[in-house]
């Protein structure tokens, strides 16, 4: 009683993980994804509306195409004109600065422009300073900005002080300019000016300057009087009906419709709503998931580690795409979508690899940039890899997978580039790029089997590999303790992997488990009769401690396989090959002798437990099969058939098979395998003859 409140308080601890996965997994998917919109057609320009009649939900203003607004913000910029500033500072105290550069160029020189500076210094002084206030007030262009350029008739605007004035552009000299008119009129002035030339040169600077912050804040706001609307829509006017081809109206209309309402949904109560329905929706998703898991893959359901496996493949490409989408310089081709469906199939069937990749397209394609052509190149390619992923234990064999998974990827690619417009005028070899990209990214698979295999307890096909090798240590050492069991478990892989392979369900985790499933007879090979010569054991012994001995072999093997280091999932075919069954001929012996007395079958029946996965009833049956027919002395065809069917059968009414994966139309294929593989087994050889000595003449 004890022990079946903690097996119970366990499934609900477990089933209470399982919930929290999925909650954790569906609040994890739901913050990446965006925000939902209300108008979730797809359309372009120029194609059909697949769509019902749409009409026009309440008033919303016609946006105007991009071209046109920056056709306008063209046309104001061409006509634009720029803002100078004057800056009036360098022409403040320009007597005191024109009396002091004077009197430092005077104590710079010497003989006659000396004697010419003494000699007139207070109107030399004067003079300059009365020319240079002129020119300064006219104004000094500085030369090299974007508008030196322009025609003669361009105007600028100069700011000076709180008064802005207009002026032709050209009209306003520059330093060069100004320079030899300010020569000129110290020439006019002056007699001997040109001993004033290098003063002037020093003195005279530009006071007109290019102002591009004020130019920009003008501009700016001659941007926003552009009006980013054309027209108006009233609520319930037609945008556009069914299976009408998309005119450049239409699709504006459609456009202005969608920013609309994706400015409505940016307020945190429409994100709010928008993340509660996706994590409603995610949730459901992956709840349908794991009731797939629950009914089809029952050994994954059970074991939370495995299930946290399945759930955190659909997290990461999630991520994947959620940062690549976000990336400026990444595509969605370039995820290895079809990684998980090869590793997936390796360690467990196809139909759990390929639902678990419609799956993670299902919830990915809720990401706006998802397209339905990049789900049908994903779903193309998934398919692909599903059906010709076998072992990828051979390295040749992966690379061939991998160049199929290319031509798969290209070949769609053409496909769908072709089909939208009758020709391949879309054709983009930056495409081709992304998807060798993620072929090659596909590779990790191979080195990714084995680490995933050790961090959740997987058993992969290289691993079934190694454990097939007649000659690892633990084979050896059967075929050496137990010759006859080493030969009956040869026997029952050869049988078990056929079938396996038959059904379509894993031929080498068959055979492997058909390997190991009689170790625990090593213990005591004696006792069983493929192992005896002369003498047999149990004469000596009552059926109650016969049937013991028979079947101590199975936690021997369970001691042995642990010792050893055995996967998980090949103990498992060590517990269960015999299932729940009786050890039948003692059982028999012992009812038959003591008729009169109640019989406690547990002392003859098998602990268990009966057989799950196909692979195991696979094992059960060819051993049953294998034993009972090697039994036989030289059987016939028909002994052969009725044997199988009847020993079958018998598992069948026992209930032995009632837990399993397996269907009775595997049943009945593993019947016909095991039929024509036991009548090759046990055939009849052909008695020769003994030689006749010739007769001698």
């Amino acid at each position: 009683m004890e022990q079946n409140i903690n097996v119970s308080v366990l499934r609900n601890l477990t089933g209470s993980y399982r919930l929290l996965v999925i909650l954790i997994s569906a609040l994890i998917i739901s913050l990446l994804l965006p925000r939902v919109r209300s108008v979730t057609y797809e359309f372009e320009e120029g194609s059909k509306w697949k769509y019902s009649d749409l009409r026009a939900p309440y008033d919303f203003a016609i946006r105007k195409t991009d071209n046109e607004l920056n056709a306008e913000k063209k046309e104001i910029l061409k006509n634009f004109l720029p803002y100078y500033k004057k800056n009036e500072s360098i022409s403040e105290n320009l007597n005191e600065k024109v009396r002091e550069d004077y009197e430092q160029y005077r104590s710079h020189v010497g003989g006659d422009t000396l004697a010419f500076l003494n000699s007139r210094r207070d109107a030399n002084v004067r003079v300059l300073y009365g020319i240079f206030k002129q020119t300064y007030e006219n104004g000094i262009l500085e030369a090299n900005d974007i508008y030196k350029d322009k025609p003669n008739d361009f105007l600028i605007h100069i700011v000076e002080g709180n008064i802005i004035t207009m002026r032709a552009r050209a009209t306003i000299p520059t330093l060069v300019k100004a320079k030899e008119s300010v020569r000129r009129m110290v020439n006019q002035s002056v007699d001997q000016g040109a001993y004033l030339y290098p003063l002037i040169d020093v003195l005279l600077e530009p006071n007109i300057f290019y102002d591009q912050t004020l130019s920009n804040e003008f501009l700016d706001q001659e941007y926003k009087r552009i009006s980013p609307n054309e027209g108006l829509v009233r609520k319930g006017d037609i945008i556009i009906t069914r299976n009408t081809t998309i005119s450049k109206d239409a699709y504006q209309k459609l456009v202005s419709l969608r920013e609309l309402n994706d400015a409505d949904n940016s307020s945190k109560l429409s994100y709010f709503k928008s993340f509660l329905a996706y994590f409603v929706f995610i949730t459901v998703i992956l709840m349908f998931y794991v009731l797939y898991v629950r009914t089809y893959v029952r050994e994954v359901f059970l074991i939370f580690k495995k299930m946290l496996f399945m759930h955190l493949w659909i997290v990461l490409y999630v991520l994947l795409t959620y940062f690549v989408i976000k990336s400026n310089t990444l595509d969605l081709l370039m995820i290895p979508f079809c990684i998980a469906p090869i590793v997936i199939k390796n360690f467990y069937n196809q139909r759990l690899a390929f639902f678990t990749l419609i799956a993670i397209l299902t919830i990915v394609s809720l990401f706006g940039p998802v397209t339905k052509d990049f789900l049908i190149m994903q779903v193309t390619s998934g398919i692909m890899v599903v059906i010709l992923t076998k072992e990828t234990r051979y390295w040749s064999r992966f690379f061939v997978l991998l160049l199929f998974l290319l031509g798969t990827y290209i070949f769609t690619y053409l496909f769908l580039t072709y089909i939208k417009s009758n020709n391949l005028s879309d054709f983009n070899i930056n495409s081709i790029w992304w998807l060798c990209l993620n072929v090659f990214l596909t590779l990790l698979a191979y080195p990714l089997i084995p680490l995933l295999e050790r961090l959740f307890g997987f058993t992969s096909g290289i691993t079934l590999a190694e454990l097939s090798d007649l000659n690892n240590n633990l084979l050896k050492e059967l075929s050496i303790k137990a010759p006859g069991t080493f030969q009956h478990v040869l026997h029952v892989a050869t049988l078990a992997e056929a079938a396996a392979e038959k059904i379509g369900s894993n031929s080498s985790m068959a055979r492997v488990g058909a390997l190991y499933h009689d170790i625990g007879k090593m213990k005591q090979p004696f006792i069983f009769t493929e192992n005896q010569t002369n003498v047999n054991p149990h004469e000596g012994l009552d059926y109650v401690t016969s049937a013991k001995l028979i079947i101590d072999h199975v936690p021997e093997g369970v001691k042995i396989a642990k010792k050893y280091g055995l996967p998980n999932v090949i103990i498992d075919f060590i517990k269960t090959h015999h299932g729940t069954t009786k050890v039948e001929y003692f059982y028999r012996k012992f009812v038959k002798e003591h008729a009169e007395h109640a019989v406690d079958e547990k002392v003859f029946t098998y602990p268990g437990p009966r057989p799950r996965t196909k692979e195991q009833v696979v094992v059960m049956l060819a051993d049953t099969v294998e034993a009972a027919v090697r039994s036989m002395p030289n059987p016939t065809e028909e002994e052969i058939n009725d044997m199988v069917d009847k020993l079958v059968h018998a598992k069948i009414e026992g209930g032995q098979l009632d837990r399993s994966e397996i269907t009775f139309e595997d049943v009945q294929s593993c019947v016909r395998v095991f039929k024509a593989m036991l009548l090759n087994m046990n055939h009849i050889r052909v008695a020769y003859p003994e030689p006749v000595e010739p007769k001698k003449g």
